[in-house]
């Protein structure tokens, strides 16, 4: 009775008649009675996933014709102002580039610096990797990075394949690309291809097996030696579009240096310094680093009149025109460097005990980074961060900020930043390739990290220390202090040649 009693009231009486007029057995209603109950379960079942199944249709229906931009969002303020700072803003406290300039002067180089900034720019969108943007239930398979072809050769494509399970008559595909041709390595039975050797290669096949393995001898030649960029080769199949990134570059030469067979640190690192009427603290850093370490190679670039002879062993001195300047006298030491790693002093430091460069080497040899440093005289450890914020037809500004990106793996003295001080070990090849640029004759440095953002990686360490003995004459004073000529001369080549307007310092 308990089954029956969940049943409607017309169909309990329909029950009863049966029973008086047909003597039912007990257990015969029993099982009746179970089923009309299960088949009542599931009709309603049946009505309410019909329902269901119809709001989700409907509710799909609609989301379809609804726009992604019409649907509300909450903004995170704190999140989104990362994305769109607009233009960066010179602080009250800022360096202006633009302060000496005279109105008539400073639009004049501005017009200028525009016309080249749109060459410089047109460079580098040639060589920059695009957005590629990857769709959704595409089904085609195919490299999408790692790709590079030396100019003028050929490189097989790997990884490509059409996974289709709709049976088709006849499976096509086609290949594009700019700066090279297609061709294919060998033919596969009942596939058909035309287009060899062009830019434009189309394959054909009744049977998608053989035409996968058609696509497993594709080829891509060079032709056109566009070096460092990309060729974006298109692979197309049906209504399906995708994009093959091929760098166009040639292997990177290895430039190795024999460190020997006993790893002398003086076959690793060479002392660089510059020195200008300076001779006394010059000679006093030579005592000192030959006090530590006898017979490691120091080079020496001097532009000081009179010349007082420096050469010794194992000493090379390098005469340049008087007053030539600053980092022009950086370029010329550096580019005397034979071994893998430099030492960056200034001609007024002093060697000390804490001043081990083996650390510096242990770094350099162990960890992916560039240049090293360590502490100054009585300094703290320096901790510098840089960076370039874009800016509006005035320019972009400079920004150093304090901070670091964390430690390095190992090293945990070790701080990763993008300016460090004038007592660094770096890599030779590295350093060349940010150089030295010789405008800056009076005094520069962070100048030639700017220069290096992108290329340099630094870390700034404490485990390493070198003395600091500032001594100065009244004509290396008269020299050394830049006067408003050499200002005003440095504002408007920073303002042109970094498309900046300011330059936003933490006091440090």
């Amino acid at each position: 009775m308990c089954y029956a009693a969940c049943l409607p009231y017309s169909v309990k009486m329909n029950l009863r008649d049966l029973l008086r007029g047909k003597r039912i057995a007990q257990s015969t209603l029993k099982k009746v009675c179970v089923c009309l109950g299960f088949a009542l379960v599931c009709v309603t079942l049946y009505v309410m996933v019909s329902d269901s199944t119809l709001s989700a249709e409907g509710v799909s229906r609609w989301k379809k014709q609804l726009s992604k931009e019409d649907i509300p969002v909450t903004w995170i303020n704190e999140t989104a102002r990362l994305l769109d700072r607009g233009p960066c803003v010179c602080e009250e406290k800022s360096l202006s580039f633009t302060k000496t300039m005279a109105k008539d002067e400073k639009e004049d180089l501005k017009k200028r610096r525009k016309k080249e900034l749109e060459k410089f720019r047109d460079r580098v969108s040639r060589m920059s990797d695009p957005l590629l943007l990857v769709r959704g239930h595409c089904p085609l398979s195919y490299p999408s990075m790692g790709l590079q072809v030396v100019p003028g050769e050929a490189i097989g494509i790997p990884g490509l394949s059409v996974d289709d399970a709709v049976f088709r008559e006849q499976y096509k595909v086609e290949f594009s690309a700019e700066f090279g041709v297609l061709d294919i390595a060998a033919e596969v039975t009942e596939v058909d291809t035309s287009g060899r050797k062009t830019n434009s290669l189309k394959i054909e096949c009744s049977c998608l097996v053989h035409l996968n393995r058609q696509l497993d001898f594709l080829v891509y030649i060079n032709t056109e030696a566009e070096l460092g960029r990309l060729d974006l080769a298109n692979f197309r199949y049906l209504d399906h579009d995708v994009t093959i990134p091929i760098r166009i570059n040639f292997r990177p030469v290895p430039l190795l240096y024999d460190p020997g067979s006993d790893d002398n640190i003086d076959r690793k690192v060479t002392v660089v310094t510059k020195t200008f009427l300076r001779y006394f603290s010059v000679r006093n850093l030579i005592r000192s680093i030959r006090k530590f370490y006898p017979t490691i190679r120091i080079v020496i670039a001097d532009d000081s009149r009179p010349v007082e002879n420096l050469q010794g062993d194992n000493v090379d001195h390098y005469i340049m025109p008087f007053g030539v300047g600053w980092f022009a006298g950086r370029n010329l030491a550096v580019s005397q460097v034979k071994t893998p790693y430099m030492l960056w002093v200034d001609d007024d430091f002093l060697f000390i005990p804490e001043t081990k460069l083996e650390k510096f080497v242990d770094v350099l040899d162990n960890a992916d980074i560039d240049i090293v440093s360590g502490l100054v005289g009585r300094d703290r450890i320096s901790l510098k961060k840089l960076n370039i914020l874009e800016g509006d037809e005035e320019g972009d500004c400079l920004v150093q900020t304090i901070g670091t990106y964390g430690t390095l793996k190992n090293f945990p003295e070790c701080h990763r930043v993008d300016r460090v001080t004038n007592f660094f070990l770096g890599r030779t090849d590295k350093v060349r390739e940010v150089g030295f640029d010789p405008a800056y004759s009076r005094f520069a440095h962070t100048e030639f990290f700017y220069e290096g953002l992108g290329k340099l990686r630094s870390a700034a360490c404490s485990f390493a220390k070198i003395g600091h003995n500032q001594k100065s004459n009244d004509q290396y004073v008269k020299f050394r202090q830049p006067g408003r000529e050499y200002m005003k001369f440095l504002n408007k080549y920073e303002y042109f040649k970094y498309n900046v307007k300011c330059w936003n310092k933490d006091n440090v």
